[in-house]
């Protein structure tokens, strides 16, 4: 009789690991299933579907920036020297980037602007996964800006204490062939520069902006 039971329970235990290793089986191939179509919708996405440039700002240097019309207190004048390295990375894997109009920039003060850059011509391209850095520089003895009561009075503080808040906005058109839809990219950079000379540089830091894409 024990014999019997013996032989029962090895049968039993040779079944549930005969079933549970079917189940396992099972199992693996289902999630092997799951890798390569996950892996194929991945490289679908990563060769179709556009991913939106990045902009940053590598390096600014602010070599002037003075009121030179204080009689109005709603539209003065300022005076500078300022230059920019913008670099814009096309974060596709597959697709190269294409301006298709000019990039440029313009430098605002309290929201208000008081120069304007070209960054990169119509036609420029940015190979995929790489990065183009563009340079530019303005320079202005008596440039009308409206900054208001509330402007100036902003101004007249930050030059006192030596670091002026400024924010680059980035405007231009994109594309990625073979897709012919064109993305509007705008990016907005909010720099905090400190007047620099021959003599006494001011140090930068790398500032990654903020990009808005249609």
């Amino acid at each position: 009789m024990s014999d019997d039971g013996d032989f029962c329970c090895g049968c039993a235990v040779s079944y549930c690991e005969a079933v549970g290793g079917k189940v396992l089986f099972r199992i693996v191939c289902a999630l092997l299933i799951f890798a390569v179509l996950a892996t194929a919708v991945t490289l679908v996405v990563i060769a179709f579907v556009a991913r939106p440039a990045g902009v940053a700002v590598e390096d600014a240097v602010l070599g002037r920036l003075a009121l030179t019309d204080k009689s109005n207190a709603t539209a003065t004048s300022l005076a500078y020297d300022v230059s920019v390295a913008v670099a814009v990375r096309n974060r596709n894997w597959l697709m190269h980037a294409e301006h298709t109009a000019p990039l440029h920039a313009e430098l605002l003060f309290a929201g208000a602007r008081f120069a304007g850059v070209p960054l990169a011509s119509e036609g420029s391209v940015i190979r995929p996964g790489h990065s183009e850095v563009y340079h530019a520089a303005a320079a202005a003895d008596n440039a009308g800006v409206a900054l208001g009561n509330a402007g100036v009075a902003e101004f007249v503080r930050e030059s006192t204490a030596g670091v002026f808040q400024l924010e680059l906005k980035v405007v231009g058109d994109i594309k990625y062939p073979p897709r012919h839809h064109v993305h509007r990219l705008k990016a907005i950079c909010p720099l905090e520069l400190a007047l620099s000379t021959a003599t006494s540089p001011a140090t930068f830091r790398k500032v990654k902006c903020a990009v808005f894409t249609t």
